[in-house]
């Protein structure tokens, strides 16, 4: 009997002989979605199934057969054409078709490929949003083919270590300075700068580097200025603080004289006051005194002049 006269005696698909629905599988068209995913789904022969799942083009049944089929050559082939239809490596496929593949793919290094190595951006964008891991994030901040992935991956990273690693290994100048700029330990710009890989993150490495011993330089000459500012100012409060705190001189037993005291010392004190006028008083009465005694002998030699004339026109 012929393998045509097999397939006419009962649907190829259920025959007995294993080959015989291998052989059946390969000549079916891809196009032949709902009977290829029923036997990716039912077939009793892990190679059957995995024939007929390397022909299917349906995301959704593809993602069943990775879930739940026993043989993991099976899942493999499964996640397999789901990263591929992603990354759309079959003509006459939709973007709507990839970024279903992209949404069941629960795969975290298959998200990673398809994050990527992905040209469609939307794509790639769908991809990265499920992968949560930080290697793989560190990974696609190194190597996705977009820009825009790249620097979502690095935006999306938090650890120290793995920004370190873009800084270092990254193939693209645009994520390798980027992760450099979110780095301010020394010592790990001092690593980048002595075995980068990525000449322009080695090159703005050494830049920070020099800025900062740049500011190092000028920090301690503008710390003295202000330091000696502040004890100038300082010295000047004590200095004001102390004259108003100071207290009026006392006696040389440190307390004021009681009350009766100083009344029974005022009668002894306002005498040789009144005795001894201020200098302004007794320096008026000086010049008071002089006019006068400058006044008198003028008078006096008038008089004199006068009786001698007289005496001598006297007969």
């Amino acid at each position: 009997m012929t393998l045509l006269d097999r397939f006419r005696a009962q649907p190829p698909q259920k025959h007995s002989d294993p080959v015989v629905r291998l052989a059946y599988v390969q000549e079916i068209p891809i196009d032949e979605r709902d009977l290829l995913a029923e036997i990716a789904r039912d077939d009793a022969d892990a190679r059957v199934r995995r024939a007929a799942v390397a022909k299917l083009m349906n995301p959704s049944a593809l993602a069943a057969v990775a879930e739940a089929d026993p043989d993991p050559g099976v899942r493999d082939e499964a996640l397999t054409m789901l990263r591929d239809i992603a990354l759309d490596a079959f003509e006459g496929l939709a973007e709507a078709e990839s970024l279903a593949a992209v949404e069941v793919l629960s795969d975290a290094r298959m998200l990673a490929t398809v994050a990527k190595t992905a040209l469609r951006e939307e794509v790639a964008v769908r991809a990265l949003g499920r992968v949560g891991e930080v290697h793989a994030l560190g990974s696609i901040a190194r190597h996705a083919r977009l820009e825009p992935i790249r620097l979502a991956a690095l935006a999306a990273l938090q650890d120290r270590g793995e920004i370190l690693s873009v800084a270092l290994n990254s193939d693209f100048k645009d994520t390798g300075i980027a992760a450099v700029e979110r780095l301010d330990d020394r010592g790990d710009l001092e690593q980048i700068a002595a075995r980068g890989k990525n000449k322009s993150a080695l090159k703005r490495a050494r830049a920070l580097l020099r800025e900062t011993d740049e500011r190092a330089a000028t920090q301690p000459v503008v710390i003295d200025a202000a330091e000696r500012s502040r004890e100038d100012g300082s010295s000047a409060l004590v200095g004001e603080e102390h004259g108003a705190a100071t207290p009026p001189r006392e006696g040389h037993g440190g307390s004021a004289p009681p009350r009766d005291e100083l009344r029974a010392a005022t009668p002894a004190l306002e005498e040789p006051l009144a005795a001894t006028a201020p200098r302004e008083e007794r320096g008026g009465d000086d010049e008071e005194r002089g006019r006068d005694d400058v006044e008198r002998g003028g008078e006096d030699l008038a008089a004199r002049e006068r009786a001698e004339v007289k005496s001598k026109t006297a007969p």
